[in-house]
């Protein structure tokens, strides 16, 4: 297997090299033949309770992949590592040891190697789709005012990670999760005649749309001054506010029911909604967040693994089994 990267020319692996080995062949320290080269996208330091040494634990990525793993030492998000890397069979995890540490912002040319990207090709197509298949005249308006292909609203959507940390992590990672929900919640909404479809996909399309202010645009992906101090669902109702005063006569009670769907997404008050989901639509697409939030996690978290048992996942509290038919 030969390193994705040359810098300087010496020849790097990243994580994505380092984890497709099988776990039975990850037998030494750098079992690929040289150190490898990671993106720090977040990091929180402990102490060792045997040690006492400081750690980080950290979530390490390339443009393909993150893992979860120890870095012994201080790191900040958004760094860019060249490390030694080991393998635990015993708690099927890695460690890695630095040898430097850079600003991921000082060398933009890696940075484009190395950031988290989603394969969003033809995406923009089905949002546009989507948008046109709203029949509501004042529903339509609003998702054309906010995707204006000529505004930074749409601008920053594109680009916008979806979090920073546990899903959909990475440049496009919101437009694929705002795609994912909106055809969950169209397939979901397909069985039950009541509901309203055209305020369920104008929901899905604009749950997030707080996003694209709510986090930085990487190496790290942490969270802005209005994400900490507002969440985005608060930043999403407030563009969706200053969208709707441009379209005249836009009706009130439209409004409401529109923003009790994006201010119940989360679905409960203890996960960061006002309000739980007291409309239809508005647990459909709560119940499609949901579902694509956590199955990426799970996908995400299978990917790494080659077989058998993965660790326990913080975000989901348990941990996944890999399993194929023989």
């Amino acid at each position: 297997m030969s390193p994705l990267i040359d810098i300087s020319g010496k020849n790097y692996p990243t994580l994505s090299d380092i984890i497709k080995v099988p776990e039975n062949d990850r037998n030494s320290v750098n079992y690929l033949g040289s150190p490898g080269v990671f993106l720090v996208i977040s990091s929180s330091v402990k102490k060792s309770s045997g040690s006492g040494l400081k750690y980080s634990d950290a979530l390490v990525s390339d443009k393909d992949s993150r893992v979860k793993v120890k870095i012994w030492g201080e790191i900040k998000n958004g760094s860019l590592l060249f490390a030694d890397y080991e393998y635990s069979k015993d708690y099927r995890s890695f460690s890695l040891n630095p040898i430097s540490i850079i600003d991921g912002n000082s060398r933009p040319d890696l940075l484009e190697i190395m950031i988290p990207h989603f394969e969003v090709s033809g995406y923009v197509e089905i949002l546009d789709s989507m948008i046109e298949n709203v029949n509501s005249t004042y529903l339509k308006q609003l998702l054309k005012i906010v995707f204006d292909k000529d505004g930074e609203i749409y601008s920053l959507f594109l680009k916008a990670t979806a979090a920073s940390n546990n899903h959909h992590v990475g440049i496009g990672g919101l437009l694929f999760h705002t795609i994912s929900v909106s055809k969950l919640a169209l397939d979901i909404s397909s069985n039950y005649p009541e509901v309203d479809k055209d305020m369920v996909l104008t929901g899905a399309l604009l749950h997030d749309i707080g996003k694209i202010y709510t986090y930085t645009s990487g190496p790290d992906f942490e969270y802005t001054d209005d994400g900490k101090l507002e969440n985005h669902i608060v930043i999403g109702i407030k563009i969706l506010t200053r969208a709707v005063d441009k379209i005249p006569d836009f009706p009130k009670y439209l409004e409401m029911v529109l923003f009790h769907v994006i201010a119940s997404h989360h679905g409960a008050l203890e996960f960061g909604s006002p309000v739980v989901p007291k409309i239809p639509e508005a647990m459909v697409v709560h119940f499609a967040d949901e579902i694509d939030a956590k199955m990426r996690t799970i996908i995400d978290t299978l990917d790494v693994t080659q077989e058998g048992w993965t660790d326990k996942n913080q975000f989901l509290g348990t941990e996944f089994f890999k399993w194929r038919l023989s």
